[in-house]
């Protein structure tokens, strides 16, 4: 079942990443971690297609997995040996996008690691083979706040990230209660960190001259949000607690109204795309006292 998952989101037949393949995969590995070793086996045979499409594809799904799934991933990462393979792939001058996610994948993991002293030296180790053979590229990577276990960081890029100041003194180091973390929890929590970041670096842009809505992190950012909306929604499809789907289609609410925002910001009309903006907010709240309506008082 993993292997035809995995193939099918990393199928060279998809235009775009699979959100929802790929949503569906990670869910699965969150809810049965023994599933983890072959879901990496997987995607260790597809980063070896020759088509460039499936390798990226299969790179971007080994990242959010890595963000999202906990411990158990880095370790079936380390022991099924992909690493060498990815490091081959970059020191091959194959396909400049698939080498450059993969350097900066490798950099941003062995940083949010510790390095070479950290929990995983073999990420630092793949890293610095690569800087060591005359790898670089000119785009920087950029890491969120260390102290924030990878488990409960938001779903965004690791190779794209941007320090951010960080309000989340609340979350602490949790890796032995990882594997107790109720997914339905982990949806919301996630969700409403990753709107929290876009919230931060939507704050920063001005609003007079806003190219930084044009930055590929914020993109990637929005990126993300679309896709932690499209987890809340089903949340709300699915769950039987009515305090999740409460706390769900509130977040829902956010999630639409952060998005609007940046797409206000990029419309080349700003008054126009203000009342859109307006527009759009009373269309989700309209949506979202339905979906209230629909489970509470039903």
């Amino acid at each position: 079942m993993a292997a035809q998952l995995v193939s099918s989101a990393t199928s060279d037949k998809l235009k775009e990443m699979d959100w929802m393949k790929n949503i569906e995969i990670c869910e699965m590995v969150t809810r049965d971690p023994g599933q983890a070793r072959d879901v990496v086996k997987a995607i260790k045979k597809r980063v070896g297609n020759r088509n460039q499409n499936t390798q990226l594809l299969a790179v971007s799904l080994l990242e959010m997995l890595m963000n999202n799934c906990g411990e158990h991933i880095h370790k079936q990462v380390i022991d099924t040996g992909i690493l060498p393979n990815l490091v081959k792939i970059v020191k091959k001058k194959s396909d400049l996008p698939v080498r450059e996610k993969i350097f900066l994948l490798l950099d941003a993991m062995q940083t949010s690691h510790g390095g070479a002293t950290g929990k995983f030296p073999q990420y630092y180790a793949a890293y610095y083979e690569l800087v060591s053979a005359g790898v670089k590229f000119t785009q920087t990577h950029r890491v969120l706040p260390s102290n924030i276990p990878t488990s409960e960081r938001p779903i965004i890029n690791a190779s794209e990230r941007k320090p951010v100041s960080p309000k989340r003194e609340d979350v602490g180091v949790r890796e032995q209660s990882d594997s107790h973390i109720l997914p339905e929890s982990s949806i919301i929590q996630k969700a409403g960190s990753t709107l929290e970041v876009l919230r931060e670096v939507l704050d920063a842009i001005d609003t007079q001259n806003p190219e930084g809505a044009k930055e590929e992190f914020t993109l990637d950012l929005v990126e993300q949000c679309t896709f932690q909306k499209q987890r809340v929604m089903h949340l709300v499809m699915t769950s039987q607690d009515e305090k999740v789907v409460s706390r769900a289609i509130e977040l829902n609410e956010q999630l639409h109204k952060i998005l609007s925002r940046h797409d206000a910001l990029l419309s080349p009309r700003q008054t126009i795309g203000g009342n859109h903006f307006a527009r759009d907010e009373v269309d989700e709240e309209e949506e979202a006292e339905r979906l209230f309506r629909r489970y509470f008082l039903s």
